[in-house]
C-alpha cells in the first residue's frame, strides 16, 4: 500500500461527488464541498509552512470544519496531533513541545487553552476564515511526494496520540498512512463497508478509535455523522443522534454502551463495536441483544487502533479479543520470548503492518516496548510488547487476563499509575504516594490515592495540584492520607494492605447529615451499597462519592430496584443526594414543577437565591447539576416574560479562593455583549442627529483617519456595526489587570483595510476600536461616561460599567472572578482589552435584561430612548447569512423572531436572548469557560435551542 488515506478518500469523491460525506448538526458536506474545503485548508497550511513530517495541533470543536481541517492537514503534507481542549494547558504545550509541533489549527476561542505557553504559528479557521475561502479549491501541487511506486512512501506520519506514561511524562506514539490504511481496509472487509452505512462519530480526536469511525466511511463511499462536543457526552442525545440520522455502525466502549443501554437504547439495526476495555459477558449478552451484530475488538494505540476482534456470539459464556486483523500477528511468550502452549498465560506481543513507529523522542522507551520480531518474515520487522496478559484457547481464540504492571484501563482509558504518582509526589507536602484502582461491587474501576504528607494538607489542594497538570480522567477519586505506608517483606508497598476510601476520603468538604425522610433514607443506603462507601450524608455531592458517568448506572439500576421511580437525567442534574430525593418527590406528586414561589432565600454557596422564578424548583436543580457536571463556580440567571423581568436567580460562588456567594448584583465580565451597549448608545445619538449611519466615518473622527481599502469607498457607521467594514483583525490578546497594554490608538495604529466595506461579513475587533474612538470624537467624553449617560443611567442598569474593578475583593466588591475549564480561578481574577466598545463591559443579569427589553419595547414603538427606526436596524440581518444586525445576533428562522448576543471572555461566558414577538426569554452569566453549559441548560427549560454565538 503506496497510498496515503486521503488520496483513498480522494478516489471516493472522485466516484461520488454529490453524496453526502458528513453530517455535522445542521450542515452536511458532500465529498466534492469536503474535498474542496480539504483542499483551500491544505493551500492555507502549504504557505503557512507545513509539509512532509510537520506535525500539525488539531484544536478544534467537534462540527462541519474538524474533518476538512483533518484531510487538509494530509493533503499539506503534514500529521495531526490531536489535542483535547479540557486537557490542562500545561499537558497541551508538553505535548507540542514532545512532538515538535510548530502550528495549531483551532477555532472558537480555544487557542486560549493553550494559557501562553505556546509560541508558534497558529490558523485560525474563525479569524481566516474568508482568506482560506479565496484559495483554490483544487489540490495542492504533490509533485514533490517521493515515487508512488516506493514502499516507504505510506510510512509517512499520519498522526501522534499521546497516552499516559509511566515515568510522569506522557508518551506520543507515532503512527503511518501504511499503519492507517491497513487498518481501515481490514474494517471495510469485515464490516462489508459500504455507500449505505452511516456510521456515528462519537469518539475524542485524542482516543484512536475515533480515527475508524471518521475514515472508514470515507473510504468507501458512505457518510459520517458528527456528534457535537455536547452530544458526545449525553447518551440520551446521542440516541436521538443514532435515530434521526439512521445510523447503522457505533462504536463506544463497554461503559460507553451501559450508559446508552441505561438511557434508553432499544432492538433496532445497528452493527455496535466494542473495544478499549473489558466487556463483562452479561454487558456482551444484554447489547448483544438490542443490536443485529456485536463486535469486541481489542488494540493498543501502538498498533493502531485494532489488531484483533470476536464476533460475540448471543450466548457468550465469555467475551475473548478474538484472532488477528488482516497483517497483523499475534504471540503470547514467556519472560524469555519464547511461544507459550495453549491454554497457558504468557504477555501478548502484537506484530505485522500495524506496528507504530515508535514513541517521539523517547528512542529508549521506543527500544524497550518494540522489538525485534524473531518470527517475522521480513527482515527488520518489530513487535510490540503490549504488557497484557493473555492465552489462546483451544479454539484458537485470544483471551486477555489483566496487566502484568501498573497500568490499568478505566472508561477505556490507558493510566499509568506511576504518572499520578509522579505528579503527586511532585507536591511540596506529599513525601510519599501511591496510587491504585480499586473494584466496587459491580466490577467499576475507580482510582484511589494514598498519600504521606508532611503536615495537614487538605485532599482538595492535593486533587487541585493533579488538576493542573492531568486529564480529568486520571484524577483520583479518592485521597486518603497516611501516617505511613504499609511495606510488605521484602520493602515495598504493601497494596492489599491499604485501607478502603471511607467517606472523608471522598467528601472531605461536607459535614456529615443524615437522611431525613424516606426517600433520602433509600438513596443514602443504595449509594453506600453501590458505591461502598460508608456513612454517606445527604448533602454529600454525588461525583465525590464515585457516581461517574460510568457507575451512576449502577445506582440507578439499584435505586429502582429499592422502589424509587428515578431516571438517568434524574441523577445527572442533582449535585447532592438531598438534590436528588427532593426531584424524586416533586416529580412524584401532581403538579409539581409549575408553582411560582416568591421571596428571597440565602442559604450559602451552591444554593439558589430565587426572586419570584417562574417555573419552581425543578430549574434550580436543572442549572446546578450543569454546574456540577461541569465543573461551574457560579452563574446568575435572568428569565424574562412577556417583555418583563420576572425573576432572578444566582447559583454558587463568585471566587474559589474566597467562597463569597453569588448574589442578584454579582457583577461578570459581560463580553460581546458590550457590543448591544455600544450600539444602543451609537443608534441613541444617530436618533439625535448627531451621527448619520451611512456617512463617511472621517467626517467624525479627529485625530486620524480611518483606513481605505484599495477601491478607495468610504467606510460607515452602519459597516462597522454590521461587521462589514472590511478591516483587518485586531490582535487577541488578554491582559492581566495592571499590566500594561497598548491604548486605544496604538490598536488603531496597527488597523489595515483589506476589504472593500460592505463586501465581507467578518467579526473583528478593529471595527470596535474605530467605533469606541468615533464616539470619544463625536462627543469629547471617555467611553465609560458616554455609556452612562446613553444606556446605563436611562435604563436604572445600576451594576453596569465599562471600568474593570481595581480590586474585586474589595470590602463591598460584589465581583465575580473567572475560571478556566477546570475549576482553577484566574491569577488576579480577570482578564482586559483595551477595546471597551466590544469586549469590555461588566454587569448583571438584571441589567441586561432591561437593556433587551427596552430594544424590544424600542423596535414596537413604545420606547422613550430610541426610535422603532433605530431599533429596526438594529434587528436586520445586513449581510446574507450573517444572522447580524447591528451590534446583535438576529436569528429569524422561527416564527418568532429571536435576538441577543453571546459572551466570551477569559474565565467568563454570558448569554442574552429574547424573542420578539412573545418577550420570552433569558439572561445567563457564569464565571467560567464552561458555562456554555449552563447556557445549554437554561435554554432547554425555556423550551428551546439557544445557540447564540459569542462574537
Amino acid at each position: 500500500m503506496s497510498r496515503y488515506v486521503h488520496e483513498v478518500i480522494e478516489a471516493t469523491a472522485s466516484a461520488t461527488p454529490d453524496a453526502v460525506a458528513v453530517q455535522a448538526g445542521a450542515e452536511t458536506l458532500t465529498y466534492r464541498e469536503l474535498d474542496v474545503r480539504a483542499n483551500r485548508i491544505a493551500h492555507q497550511l502549504r504557505d503557512a509552512g507545513v509539509g512532509p513530517e510537520s506535525v500539525v495541533g488539531v484544536l478544534l470543536n467537534r462540527g462541519p470544519d474538524l474533518l476538512p481541517c483533518l484531510l487538509g492537514i494530509w493533503k499539506a503534507g503534514g500529521s495531526h496531533l490531536p489535542m483535547d481542549a479540557v486537557l490542562p494547558a500545561d499537558r497541551l504545550n508538553y505535548m507540542l513541545d514532545a512532538a515538535g509541533a510548530r502550528l495549531v489549527v483551532t477555532q472558537g476561542g480555544l487557542y486560549e487553552r493553550l494559557g501562553g505557553g505556546y509560541d508558534g504559528a497558529v490558523v485560525d479557521l474563525d479569524r481566516d476564515r474568508a482568506l482560506i475561502e479565496a484559495r483554490p479549491g483544487s489540490a495542492v501541487d504533490a509533485s514533490a511526494d517521493r515515487d508512488p511506486k516506493d514502499p516507504s512512501r505510506g510510512h509517512r506520519l499520519a498522526y501522534t496520540l499521546f497516552t499516559s506514561g509511566s515515568t510522569g511524562r506522557p508518551k506520543g506514539v507515532q503512527i503511518a498512512h501504511f499503519s492507517l490504511l491497513n487498518v481501515l481496509f481490514s474494517m471495510r472487509e469485515r464490516y462489508g463497508a459500504s455507500p449505505e452505512h452511516v456510521w456515528l462519530g462519537l469518539t475524542s480526536l485524542s482516543f484512536d478509535v475515533s480515527t475508524t469511525e471518521l475514515y472508514l466511511p470515507l473510504i468507501t463511499g458512505g457518510r459520517v455523522v458528527l456528534a457535537d462536543d455536547d452530544e458526545a457526552h449525553d447518551a440520551a442525545a446521542q440516541l436521538r443522534l443514532i435515530a434521526s440520522a439512521g445510523v447503522t455502525h457505533a462504536a463506544a466502549t463497554p461503559a460507553g454502551w451501559k450508559v446508552l443501554i441505561a438511557a434508553g437504547l432499544g432492538r433496532g439495526p445497528l452493527t455496535a463495536i466494542t473495544g478499549g476495555e473489558d466487556c463483562p459477558p452479561a454487558l456482551a449478552r444484554d447489547l448483544g441483544g438490542r443490536v443485529d451484530r456485536l463486535v469486541n475488538q481489542y488494540g493498543p494505540t501502538e498498533t493502531t487502533v485494532w489488531a484483533t476482534a470476536w464476533e460475540v456470539a448471543p450466548d457468550a459464556g465469555s467475551v475473548p479479543i478474538g484472532r488477528p486483523i488482516h497483517n497483523y500477528r499475534a504471540y503470547v511468550l514467556d519472560a524469555v520470548q519464547r511461544p507459550v502452549p495453549v491454554g497457558v498465560v504468557g504477555e501478548l506481543y502484537i506484530a505485522g503492518a500495524g506496528v507504530a513507529r515508535g514513541y517521539v523522542g523517547r528512542p529508549g522507551l521506543t527500544a524497550d516496548r518494540f522489538l525485534p520480531d524473531p518470527f517475522g518474515r521480513r527482515p527488520g520487522s518489530r513487535m510490540y510488547r503490549t504488557g497484557d496478559l493473555a492465552r489462546f484457547r483451544a479454539d484458537g481464540e485470544l483471551e486477555c487476563l489483566g496487566r502484568i504492571d501498573n497500568q490499568v484501563k478505566i472508561r477505556g482509558y490507558r493510566i499509568e499509575l506511576g504518572e499520578i504518582e509522579e505528579v503527586l509526589l511532585a507536591h511540596p507536602e506529599v513525601k510519599d504516594a501511591t496510587v491504585i484502582a480499586r473494584e466496587d461491587g459491580n466490577g467499576e474501576k475507580l482510582l484511589v490515592a494514598y498519600a504521606v504528607t508532611d503536615g495537614g494538607v487538605e485532599q482538595a489542594r492535593l486533587r487541585a495540584h493533579l488538576d493542573a497538570s492531568l486529564p480529568s480522567y486520571m484524577v483520583p477519586a479518592a485521597f486518603v492520607l497516611l501516617d505511613a505506608m504499609p511495606l510488605n517483606a521484602s520493602g515495598k508497598v504493601d497494596r492489599k494492605a491499604l485501607p478502603a476510601p471511607g467517606r472523608t476520603a471522598l467528601v472531605a468538604d461536607r459535614e456529615y447529615v443524615a437522611p431525613r425522610n424516606r426517600t433520602e433514607r433509600l438513596l443514602v443506603e443504595t449509594c453506600a451499597e453501590v458505591l461502598q462507601v460508608p456513612e454517606v450524608g445527604v448533602r454529600d455531592r454525588l461525583l465525590d462519592l464515585g457516581a461517574d458517568s460510568m457507575r451512576i448506572v449502577h445506582v440507578m439500576a439499584a435505586a429502582r430496584k429499592a422502589g424509587l421511580d428515578l431516571t438517568l437525567r434524574m441523577l445527572l442534574d442533582s449535585e447532592t443526594i438531598e438534590d436528588l430525593a427532593l426531584t424524586i418527590d416533586n416529580a412524584a406528586k401532581p403538579g409539581t414543577g409549575q408553582t411560582e414561589p416568591t421571596g428571597t432565600t440565602d442559604e450559602g454557596a451552591g444554593r439558589p437565591m430565587t426572586v419570584a422564578i417562574a417555573g419552581g424548583p425543578r430549574h434550580a436543580a436543572d442549572v446546578a447539576g450543569a454546574m456540577e457536571a461541569h465543573g461551574v463556580p457560579g452563574a446568575a440567571v435572568a428569565l424574562l416574560k412577556d417583555g418583563q423581568l420576572v425573576g432572578v436567580q444566582a447559583y454558587g460562588i463568585r471566587a474559589t479562593g474566597t467562597g463569597a456567594p453569588v448574589t442578584l448584583r454579582t457583577r461578570f465580565q459581560a463580553g460581546s455583549i458590550s457590543k448591544h451597549v455600544t450600539a444602543f448608545a451609537a443608534l441613541r445619538l444617530v436618533d439625535r442627529g448627531v451621527l448619520d449611519l451611512d456617512a463617511d466615518v472621517d467626517g467624525y473622527l479627529t485625530g486620524r483617519r480611518a483606513p481605505r481599502a484599495p477601491g478607495g469607498s468610504p467606510l460607515t457607521l452602519r459597516h462597522l456595526l454590521s461587521n462589514t467594514a472590511g478591516l483587518s483583525q485586531t490582535s487577541a490578546t488578554w491582559w492581566r489587570p495592571g499590566e500594561a497594554m497598548p491604548k486605544l490608538a496604538a490598536v488603531l495604529d496597527e488597523v489595515e483595510a483589506e476589504h472593500e466595506p460592505g463586501a465581507l461579513f467578518r467579526k473583528a475587533g478593529s471595527q470596535w476600536a474605530v467605533i469606541e474612538q468615533l464616539l470619544i470624537d463625536v462627543t469629547a467624553q471617555e467611553f465609560q461616561e458616554l455609556a452612562a449617560e446613553l444606556v446605563f443611567g436611562p435604563l436604572g442598569m445600576r451594576d453596569s460599567s465599562f471600568l474593570a474593578p481595581e480590586d474585586p475583593h474589595a470590602a463591598g466588591r460584589d465581583v465575580a472572578d473567572g475560571h478556566d475549564q477546570h475549576g482553577s480561578a484566574l491569577l488576579d481574577g480577570f482578564r482586559v482589552r483595551p477595546v471597551l466598545a466590544g469586549s469590555g463591559l461588566w454587569s448583571s443579569p438584571s441589567d441586561l435584561a432591561q437593556l433587551a427589553v427596552e430594544i424590544r419595547q424600542a423596535h414596537r414603538g413604545f420606547s422613550d430612548l430610541l426610535s422603532a427606526k433605530s431599533a429596526g436596524v438594529m434587528l436586520t440581518e445586513e449581510f446574507p447569512g450573517s444572522f447580524y444586525g447591528l451590534g446583535t445576533v438576529v436569528d429569524g428562522s422561527m416564527a418568532d423572531l429571536e435576538f441577543g448576543h453571546g459572551g466570551q471572555t477569559a474565565g467568563f461566558r454570558a448569554l442574552t436572548s429574547l424573542q420578539l414577538r412573545s418577550g420570552n426569554g433569558c439572561v445567563v452569566m457564569t464565571n467560567s469557560d464552561n458555562g456554555k453549559h449552563v447556557h445549554k441548560v437554561v435554554a432547554a427549560l425555556l423550551g428551546r435551542d439557544v445557540d447564540i454565538t459569542a462574537g
